[in-house]
């Protein structure tokens, strides 16, 4: 019955979505939600495009996480036994949903602000650095054995604020975003369901559902862009997915490698921001500059077409994604051979972006 939940969730986000993201393209101009082309030195579209996606994606999600709590709360007792007592434990994960949905809702609206007017980014960093040390200090935090509270804060904050950047960064081309961050959520949601996670799973379908509703109007040929609002919106439900959900347990994983999900499933992102960051500090350039120099620039350097270019990330993250999966049920000997396949994949990553010359502006 779970399944049959998450799944209608998934649909009703998805429908949601496209709906809202279609309505909003069409108030983008009258509210100054406009990227207009080479406003910055990396944007090539052509034409002035809506930039409400992210809104309309956020919108979509905190409505139906509202919508659902409230829901289930008044009609518990006319659901099937099986999900009356898994909402048993809702009471003890509400403080923590609240924290999400507050810190989600806050990095939505900083970057709707950025998108109609630059904010900075010194601004943004710190306040992303504030949310993530409110949900480190309210909310949910990274465990690691048994080390230091203070340990796990500081690591809690460093993994929000790289995984919200590195999806602002990665935000380059049609599409890219958006299908990586689907498939990433496609995994958590995957995860969850084997591990009895009921909640992770229906916020993983949820924010799936939410993106794809998004994607029909982002690709192939984008008349809607996630903005910086869609980007940390994202970027913050990523970082947070990988922190409630558990990737390892003594009693039924064999093989602590399975930690190592995360930074799998998210490999192409989070590899393709600390290269650009390394190229730039290499080149006397600001970091939060953006710039062509991109592993989806060098797809098309290589003589890939934009679409195409995109796809061919979306692949390597599902090839990533497969591999991190595997890892729950394999035991340690080849869960090594895992890792051993995921660091030829980085490497053949590294040889195209250190490599292919992108196109200049």
């Amino acid at each position: 019955m779970w399944l049959v939940l998450q799944l209608c969730v998934w649909l009703v986000a998805t429908l949601l979505s496209a709906a809202l993201t279609r309505a909003f393209r069409a108030r983008a101009f009258a509210m100054g939600l406009v990227d207009r082309p080479h406003s910055e030195g990396h944007k090539n579209h052509v034409r002035a495009t809506a930039v409400v996606g992210g809104l309309a994606m956020w919108a979509s999600w905190i409505a139906l996480l509202v919508l659902g709590i409230i829901g289930a709360l008044l009609i518990r007792g006319l659901l099937p036994e099986g999900i009356r007592v898994g909402l048993s434990g809702l009471s003890s994960a509400k403080w923590s949903l609240f924290v999400i949905a507050l810190c989600a809702t806050a990095l939505a609206v900083m970057g709707a602000i950025d998108d109609r007017r630059a904010l900075g980014a010194g601004r943004k960093l710190a306040f992303q650095v504030i949310v993530a040390a409110v949900t480190a200090t309210f909310g949910s935090r990274i465990l690691v054995g048994v080390v230091p509270t203070w340990i796990s804060w500081i690591l809690t904050v460093l993994w929000l604020t790289t995984i919200i950047n590195a999806m602002n960064f990665f935000d380059n081309m049609d599409g890219l975003t958006g299908g990586v961050s689907l498939i990433a959520f496609g995994f958590f949601f995957a995860i969850a369901a084997v591990r009895g996670q009921y909640f992770v799973g229906l916020l993983s379908a949820l924010s799936s559902g939410v993106v794809l509703g998004f994607l029909f109007y982002n690709f192939p040929k984008a008349s809607v862009f996630m903005g910086d609002c869609g980007s940390h919106f994202l970027g913050y439900l990523l970082g947070v997915s990988c922190i409630i959900t558990t990737f390892y347990h003594h009693e039924n994983t064999p093989s602590i490698l399975a930690v190592s999900i995360p930074l799998l499933v998210l490999a192409v992102p989070l590899l393709d921001a600390v290269t650009v960051v390394l190229i730039r500090l290499h080149l006397h350039k600001p970091v939060y500059v953006g710039d062509n120099r991109h592993i989806s620039h060098r797809f098309v350097a290589l003589g890939l077409s934009r679409p195409k270019a995109v796809v061919a990330i979306w692949l390597l993250s599902l090839l990533a994604g497969t591999g991190a999966l595997a890892l729950i049920w394999t035991p340690p000997t080849i869960a090594f051979l895992i890792l051993a396949q995921m660091l030829a994949m980085v490497t053949l990553i590294l040889l195209i972006q250190l490599g292919a010359h992108p196109p200049e502006g």
